[in-house]
């Protein structure tokens, strides 16, 4: 967890205060090589509530916008749902969606064989060619 006073003591060496508007904050952090999740994650601290530390969501593009999870904290922040996730859970969860996965492709294979037999098949029954030629032995007359 990144310290309220710290990024202050950060912000103040370069000339800003924790008031600043959050693109400035950016700048000073972007500037100082943070990692790019590490200065949002700074901004949310500093818009926390001091007193309640109760955070405000000022930025929807971390939800909307992009590709990363959410935390529980932060599902239980947007939405008050409390999300209790077990990693054995989810390993279980992901090694089953993984199996149905292969079984998908596996049938989506199979079932295009079968058609493309069965269209083979019924092709060379309309032709006469193949083993239903007049000429072949009489293996389906009998």
């Amino acid at each position: 967890m990144i310290d309220r006073g710290y990024l202050e003591r950060i912000l103040k060496m370069n000339g800003s205060s924790a008031t600043a508007p959050d693109e400035e904050i950016r700048s000073v952090l972007i500037s100082a090589r943070w990692n790019k999740d590490d200065v949002e994650s700074a901004i949310t601290v500093l818009r926390e509530n001091v007193n309640t530390h109760k955070s405000r969501i000022e930025r929807l593009d971390n939800v909307f916008l992009t590709d990363k999870r959410l935390s529980p904290e932060a599902i239980h922040a947007l939405l008050g749902i409390d999300v209790k996730i077990d990693a054995s859970d989810l390993s279980t969860l992901r090694a089953h969606q993984s199996f149905v996965y292969w079984i998908q492709i596996s049938s989506i294979f199979v079932i295009a064989l079968i058609i493309a037999a069965m269209s083979l098949i019924g092709v060379m029954y309309a032709e006469g060619v193949g083993i239903f030629h007049p000429s072949s032995p009489e293996l389906f007359h009998r």
